[in-house]
C-alpha cells in the first residue's frame, strides 16, 4: 500500500458564517447532511452530498464553500482554488474566501514545488537530525516516551501506557523536570528534563471526598455551579505552567469526562511539585484552554475556548488557599451555551486561545482562532484589565503568541495560514490609543509586520531563550519547524511522530520537547526529547 499524503485540519478552521443552505429544498437538506458530515470527520461523503447539492443547486454558494473545506481536509488544493473562485463570483460578498484563499494558494505552490512538507509518519528513528545539514542548528531525538511500539528495541525509546493523547508540555523554572499533559489519559507526567527518566503520576481522577476535600466550593465569576461535578469527575489535563519559583504547576482541564457539550465550567489543579499531589481545585470558564502567568508573578490568566472569555487569577500570595479570582474578561461578547452543536471544536464562537503578557505585566494579549483577530487589555485602575480593541487583518488562524526575548515584538503563529507573523509591540499598542475598544482593521493602514509561510497546520511554538530561532509544531507536516526570530526565514525542517501539537524549550536551552498527539490508525502518542545543538559562534556547551 502507497504511503498516504494526509493534508489534517482540525475541524476549527472549517467554519460557515452560518449553517449552509441552498434556495432548492433538496439541495439545502443534501448541504446540511455533508456539514454534519465533515464535522465528523467523513470527508468523502461530505464530498458525495455537496456535489449532489451542486448539481441540483447550481448556485449554492455554501456549498461550493464547504466543499472547499472538504478538499482542504483531502489536500486537493487545486479544487479548494477553484470551488473557492467560483464560489466568489456567485457570492463576491463572501466574507471568509478572502481569508483562507492566500493560505489555499501557498499550500498549492508548496505541494506543486515537490516539497515534501505535509507526510505524516507513525514514527522517526531515534537520533534522526535536522535537515538541511548545513543548517545552524541541530537537533538530535535522544530520548522517545510512546505507546504505539511495546516492542521497541532501543532503551532510549520508551513504551508508556500513560502516554495518551499528549497534549502539551512545560518546564520547571530550574529546568531540571519536564511536565506532559496527558490529555485522554488523565495524567499529568513528571519527568527529567533530558527525557531519560519518569519521575511522577498526578492522576486527575476525583470522588465525591476527593472533591470535597480539594474543589471550591462556589462557581469562579458568578457562572452558574455544576452539580454533576460535586459527585466526582475525571479532569482532561490540556496546558500547565509552573509558578511560585516552580513550588506550584498548575493544569487546566479541557472538559470534566461527563461534558461532551462543555456547557459546564471547567477547573485548573494546583499541583505541589515537591509534594507531587494536587493541593486545589479551582474553577474555570467552560473548555478552560491555555494559561499564562504576568512576568510579575502577580496575575494568571486562563482562556475558556467555550464561551469566549479570559479568567484572571490574582496569585500574588504565596499561598494556594489565598488564590482569588480577579476578573472576567469577554472577548467582544459572550458565546451562547444554549442550542450548542456537538462538535465544540467548532461551535466556539472565536475559538479564544493564546495568551501573552507584556514584558511589564501590562497588557494582555489574547488570539481568535476563529475568524481572526487579536483583542488586546490593559490594566488599569484598581488593576482591571480594560479592553483597547482588536487587531483584525493579520494572518487567518492565529493560535499561539509569544514575545521576543527582549519585549519589543510580538510573534504570532498562525495555524490555518501556515504562517508566522512578527508584529511591533510598542507600535500595536500605538494604534488603539485614540480608539480604544475598536477593531481595526491593519491591513487598511500602513501598518508595517513581517510574516512568512512555514508550514502546514503551525500549532505551538517557543522562542528559544539564548539564541534568535523559533521552534514550530507543524501539525499537517509532521515535522518541527526551525526559523530565525529576526527575519522569520527557515532554517531547517525535523521529522518527528505524527501531528505534532505541544512544544516547550528547557530553560538553559538544550532540551525541545515535542507532543505529538496523534490520530487513531495514523501514528503519533508519543512525546519526542531532542538535544538542540547550535553551531554558530556562541555554542550550547553540553
Amino acid at each position: 500500500m502507497p504511503i498516504l499524503i494526509i493534508l489534517f485540519l482540525w475541524s476549527t478552521l472549517a467554519w460557515s458564517v452560518d449553517i449552509p443552505k441552498c434556495e432548492d429544498k433538496i439541495a439545502d437538506e443534501k448541504v446540511k447532511k455533508g456539514f454534519t458530515a465533515q464535522a465528523g470527520n467523513r470527508t468523502l461523503e461530505a464530498v458525495d452530498l455537496y456535489n449532489e447539492a451542486m448539481k441540483l443547486d447550481p448556485k449554492c454558494s455554501d456549498a461550493f464553500y464547504e466543499i472547499g473545506w472538504s478538499f482542504w481536509k483531502l489536500g486537493e488544493w487545486q479544487k479548494v482554488v477553484n470551488t473557492w473562485e467560483f464560489a466568489l463570483k456567485l457570492d463576491p460578498s463572501h466574507k471568509l474566501i478572502p481569508q483562507f484563499m492566500p493560505a489555499a494558494k501557498e499550500n498549492l505552490k508548496v505541494v506543486n514545488s515537490g516539497a515534501k512538507t505535509n507526510q505524516f509518519r507513525k514514527n522517526v528513528d531515534l537520533f534522526s537530525q535536522s535537515l538541511p545539514e548545513e543548517s545552524p542548528v541541530k537537533l538530535s531525538l535522544v530520548n522517545r516516551w510512546q505507546s504505539y511500539n511495546a516492542k521497541a528495541e532501543l532503551k532510549n525509546d520508551h513504551y508508556d501506557q500513560d502516554i495518551f493523547s499528549p497534549k502539551s508540555v512545560s518546564f520547571s523554572d530550574t529546568g531540571d523536570m519536564a511536565f506532559v499533559q496527558s490529555l485522554e489519559g488523565a495524567k499529568t507526567l513528571f519527568f527529567k528534563s533530558d527525557g531519560s527518566e519518569k519521575i511522577a503520576v498526578i492522576k486527575h481522577q476525583f470522588n465525591k471526598k476527593a472533591v470535597e476535600a480539594l474543589a471550591d466550593k462556589k462557581a469562579p465569576f458568578n457562572y452558574k455551579a455544576d452539580p454533576k461535578m460535586l459527585k466526582g469527575f475525571t479532569g482532561k489535563p490540556v496546558e500547565s505552567i509552573v509558578t511560585h519559583d516552580s513550588k506550584y504547576l498548575w493544569t487546566t482541564y479541557y472538559r470534566k469526562n461527563y461534558d461532551e457539550l462543555g456547557q459546564q465550567t471547567s477547573a485548573v489543579a494546583v499541583i505541589d511539585i515537591k509534594e507531587q499531589k494536587i493541593l486545589r481545585i479551582m474553577g474555570t470558564g467552560p473548555i478552560s484552554k491555555y494559561i499564562e502567568k504576568s512576568p510579575d508573578q502577580k496575575w494568571m490568566a486562563i482562556s475558556n475556548w467555550g464561551d469566549n472569555t479570559v479568567g484572571v487569577y490574582n496569585i500574588s500570595s504565596s499561598k494556594p488557599e489565598e488564590f482569588k479570582e480577579h476578573q472576567l474578561l469577554v472577548v467582544e461578547k459572550k458565546h451562547s451555551l444554549k442550542n450548542l452543536k456537538a462538535n465544540r471544536d467548532k461551535d466556539c464562537g472565536f475559538c479564544v486561545r493564546g495568551l501573552a503578557f507584556s514584558h511589564d505585566s501590562q497588557f494582555l494579549f489574547v488570539t481568535r482562532m476563529k475568524g481572526g483577530g487579536i483583542s488586546i487589555y490593559k490594566k488599569g485602575a484598581k488593576d482591571q484589565f480594560e479592553f483597547l480593541g482588536t487587531v483584525m487583518g493579520l494572518q487567518p488562524g492565529p493560535r499561539d503568541i509569544h514575545f521576543s526575548k527582549d519585549g519589543k515584538d510580538i510573534f504570532i503563529g498562525c495555524n490555518s495560514s501556515g504562517t508566522i507573523t512578527k508584529v511591533p509591540f510598542k507600535e500595536l499598542v500605538a494604534l488603539f490609543d485614540s480608539q480604544k475598544g475598536k477593531k481595526i482593521d491593519i491591513s487598511d493602514t500602513d501598518f508595517k509586520y513581517a510574516k512568512k509561510f512555514v508550514g502546514l497546520g503551525v500549532r505551538s511554538f517557543k522562542v528559544h531563550p539564548k539564541f534568535d530561532y523559533l521552534f514550530l509544531t507543524s501539525n499537517n507536516g509532521s515535522e518541527i519547524i526551525i526559523a530565525k526570530s529576526t527575519d522569520l526565514s527557515v532554517l531547517g525542517r525535523v521529522p518527528v511522530d505524527s501531528y505534532p501539537v505541544g512544544l516547550s524549550i528547557s530553560p538553559d536551552g538544550k532540551y525541545l520537547w515535542v507532543t505529538s498527539q496523534g490520530k487513531e490508525a495514523q501514528g503519533g502518542n508519543s512525546v519526542s526529547v531532542f538535544l538542540i545543538t547550535e553551531y554558530l559562534k556562541n555554542q550550547i556547551k553540553m
